[in-house]
């Protein structure tokens, strides 16, 4: 509360003077006035054995109110008029010598009143100064008081104020109101640290070990409030010093962070699911420059260890793709909302094609403006080359459905033709497309972990001809493994399709002899596979290889990992095939 004191009519005057600041010309034309006036006031009223006692309070009133120079000068100028008042022309020296002595006297006299009464309106001036400094200093204080009381009343913050100790003494109404206390009687005096949990109360402690130390400190715990509903804080730490600049007290403010901790989870997890995402996710900006790739991006490309904040988003395509994504991929997504479908990307260090399924969106801020584009980029490379297995395979059976359908014509052509009668006829026939039926089981098999070559040759070709017979296979064992098996199964098939349809077993004398052999030991070891046809019709080269012919090559060759050649003699059709025995087998003996 600001406080005020009575003042004095004397006071007023002379507050009123230092209020008015007359300038200097007024101030000496007043002082001369009244030191007149009072002149012929004495001439009129006060006889002359009291010439100067007007004078003294008329000039100290002029040097109290208007200030030392004016106060000097009606003393000087009461001098004057009060010799002048009391002396005659008759007079030889105007007035006696006393009134001159008197004159003198006064004049030294009031000097004196003079200046004590200038230093007196200075010192008075002083104080009014100091007096209103102090006035609006303790308005200023409070004014300070009641907003810093406001600002503690509505702070959302739980500002306390602890003794060296961690014990409360203090908490701002906005503390008590989060942290849900109605009265602060009920914790005051309660150690501050045993409110936190788990490492918390050990950060709590380790604070104010250091705020006794004269440190600030700041973490994050987790603690509940006096109701027991659990937050997350944000706590800073620091010492309150005392007079002698060492602390003396504590001052803890926490800030309740709850839901920013649930939002910086619920980040963390999306992050953490790009991070951990086996797809390309990438962001750039609006100009292209990229931003932001996860670690599944970086080994798709070869990004591993690069700086990705120069690349842009035509850096990630070959050149002739480059012009698609401009011109026909972002204005879709601007268009449409999204784009999506099969591109490829180029490797940065290899300079490789990977076929992707590029899937484009845009990316917005929290007011929903545009600041650039995502994608989820899925590798295509193993559906591309399923796919592409899958053409192939498709050729496949479709041409071992037409050799299937022509074998069984020649089975059922020479069943008939040698069969004595129509139930042996029957019996023959039903036993050789069974076989067939279980030959063709090793285009669809393809959970064998490993098949015996000597069982592969007998299943592929036991439709064609008696085993032992017209097809004469010999060999040491040797376990195929499961990738060779049905290309090796494929390419018998194939060979004694051939046979069948134009070779030696297309008649009743032609025999084929099928042969493999091992040489050399350990990682040296080579497996050498012969098909040898004899007694058929003469052989010619074809014009063109078809479909068949290439498929046998070609796929022994890639999957024997080896080299494999055909050779139209006139005498019979041969094959062979040389290979790394443990390119092609398991084990072998």
């Amino acid at each position: 509360m600001i406080r005020s004191q009575p003042v004095s009519f004397f006071d007023r005057i002379v507050a009123w003077s230092l209020h008015l600041q007359l300038p200097i010309v007024v101030r000496y034309l007043l002082a001369a006035i009244t030191i007149l006036a009072v002149g012929w006031g004495r001439i009129l009223f006060v006889p002359d054995t009291l010439p100067w006692l007007l004078f003294i309070p008329a000039t100290i009133a002029i040097a109290l109110v208007a200030g030392k120079g004016p106060g000097i000068f009606a003393a000087f100028l009461s001098a004057a008029t009060g010799i002048a008042s009391l002396g005659t022309i008759e007079h030889p020296t105007w007035v006696p010598r006393q009134q001159w002595v008197a004159a003198s006297l006064f004049l030294i006299v009031m000097l004196g009143i003079v200046m004590l009464s200038a230093e007196l309106r200075e010192s008075l001036r002083r104080a009014r100064r100091l007096n209103e400094e102090l006035v609006e200093s303790e308005r200023q204080a409070v004014e300070r008081q009641a907003f810093l009381s406001g600002v503690l009343a509505s702070s959302t913050d739980c500002i306390k104020v602890l003794d060296l100790d961690g014990k409360l003494t203090f908490m701002s109404e906005g503390g008590q109101h989060v942290m849900e206390i109605s009265d602060f009687n009920e914790v005051v005096g309660c150690p501050w640290p045993d409110f936190w949990q788990d490492a918390g109360n050990a950060e709590a402690k380790a604070a104010i070990e250091a705020a006794r130390r004269g440190e600030a400190r700041s973490f994050i715990g987790k603690a509940d409030t006096y109701l027991g509903t659990p937050k997350w804080w944000h706590v800073a730490v620091s010492p309150i010093a005392g007079l002698d600049g060492r602390p003396n007290r504590i001052l803890s403010v926490s800030r309740d962070i709850t839901n920013l901790r649930a939002s910086e989870e619920e980040r963390d997890r999306f992050v953490r699911l790009a991070e951990n995402s086996t797809d390309f996710i990438g962001m750039a900006r609006t100009n292209g420059s990229v931003f932001y790739v996860n670690d599944a991006a970086r080994r798709l490309v070869g990004l591993e260890d690069a700086d990705i904040t120069q690349l842009t988003i035509a850096d990630f395509f070959p050149p002739d793709r480059i012009e698609t994504v401009m011109r026909e991929v972002l204005p879709a997504v601007d268009r449409d909302g999204h784009w999506a479908g099969e591109l490829d990307f180029q490797h940065f260090r290899t300079g490789e094609l990977i076929p992707v399924l590029y899937s484009v969106f845009p990316v917005t801020d929290a007011m929903g403006t545009l600041i650039g584009y995502g994608t989820v980029t899925r590798d295509f490379r193993e559906r591309r080359h399923a796919e592409d297995d899958m053409r192939l395979m498709n050729g496949e059976l479709a041409h071992r459905l037409k050799n299937v359908l022509a074998v069984v014509q020649s089975i059922s052509q020479q069943t008939l033709r040698t069969a004595p009668d129509m139930a042996s006829a029957s019996h023959d026939l039903g036993a050789r497309l069974v076989a067939l039926g279980a030959a063709t089981d090793v285009l669809t098999g393809t959970s064998w972990r490993s098949a015996d070559l000597c069982e592969v040759a007998t299943r592929a070709l036991a439709p064609h001809g008696a085993i032992g017979e017209r097809i004469l296979l010999d060999g040491p064992r040797v376990n195929l493994k499961a990738e060779v098996t049905v290309a090796f199964a494929l390419a018998l098939h194939e060979l004694a399709t051939n046979a069948a349809k134009y070779g030696a077993l297309s008649n009743d004398s032609g025999t084929v002899t099928f042969g493999w052999d091992i040489a050399g030991k350990g990682a040296d070891a080579t497996l050498s596979i012969c098909w040898q046809e004899q007694g058929g019709p003469l052989v010619s080269p074809p014009q063109r290889k078809g479909f068949g012919s290439t498929l046998i090559e070609r796929s022994l060759k890639s999957y024997f990992r080896g080299r494999a050649a055909t050779h139209y003699k006139p005498e019979g059709l041969s094959f062979e095939l040389e290979a790394r025995l443990s390119d092609a087998a398991t084990t072998g003996e």
